[in-house]
């Protein structure tokens, strides 16, 4: 099947998304994490686009970028060509380290934009790597906030929001703070359900899996084997799904078992 082809019209803004090969970490640290943010810079001043927001994970990041006269192919090129480089270099390795295509999805409503740009700042939170937008800080929300630019449009980004730069940076961080924001509130709900819903069932894994130090079960859990860890994993990972909101059916599609199987787990006795 050939590929989509992208919009890359100048001045369209898109929401990338890229994982780790086997959803492995692409950053190891600190340092590696500023590495990655250095070269970022240098891609968007050489191909004459602006950044948004963005967040990097452990094993993936999100960047929201409008481009300019260059396409966002070569943006992501340039980024992920040279810190790959980069990483293999550092960690002595070779080979991607990138699990597929970056994926990318055209932003063409207001409406949706702020439900994206929400979506990127609440990540770490709904990872539970902070327990706050404004403490995390390996996204561009802190730069928002505090006017310290390093990487972001920040003038470009609150323009969305209003004219008026007070009033502009007040809907922001409605926009991204609230516990309680909602459609009904001014703005729209997340992007696509069905992909916010398997992002967070991913994430909430993957902290099950970190706290035994398990995480090389993680494939096991998400085909249905039978051993009794992975039965044990799946019983405490559906007990948790199920506490945090999530449909049984959703949960069973992720897991790749019947929707009887969730129903009968979720009703033991969580471990």
């Amino acid at each position: 099947m050939p590929r989509r082809k992208r919009n890359d019209t100048p001045g369209t803004i898109h929401h990338v998304i890229q994982r780790g090969n086997n959803r492995n970490y692409i950053y190891e640290n600190t340092r590696d994490k500023k590495e990655f943010l250095s070269l970022l810079s240098t891609a968007l001043t050489t191909h004459d686009a602006l950044l948004l927001q963005y967040a990097l994970m452990d094993n993936h990041y999100h960047l929201l970028i409008k481009v300019g006269s260059e396409p966002l192919s070569s943006i992501i090129w340039f980024l992920n060509r040279n810190y790959s480089l980069y990483y293999n270099s550092r960690y002595n390795r070779t080979g991607t380290i990138y699990g597929d295509r970056y994926k990318s999805y055209l932003v063409s409503e207001t409406h949706k934009l702020f439900s994206i740009i929400r979506y990127i700042v609440q990540n770490p939170v709904k990872a539970g790597l902070a327990a706050t937008p404004s403490a995390y800080r390996w996204s561009g929300h802190t730069e928002v906030c505090t006017g310290n630019t390093y990487i972001l449009a920040r003038t470009t980004l609150l323009s969305l929001f209003s004219p008026d730069p007070s009033l502009a940076l007040e809907r922001y961080r409605e926009c991204t703070e609230h516990e309680n924001w909602t459609p009904q509130v001014g703005f729209a709900t997340i992007i696509d359900k069905r992909e916010e819903t398997r992002e967070r069932l991913s994430c909430l894994l993957d902290r099950i899996l970190a706290k035994r130090n398990l995480e090389e079960l993680r494939a096991m859990i998400v085909s249905g084997a039978k051993s009794p860890l992975s039965r044990e994993l799946r019983n405490q990972f559906v007990h948790a799904a199920v506490t945090d909101g999530h449909a049984l059916r959703d949960i069973a599609s992720f897991l790749h078992v019947s929707h009887e199987t969730v129903r009968r787990l979720s009703k033991q006795e969580g471990r």
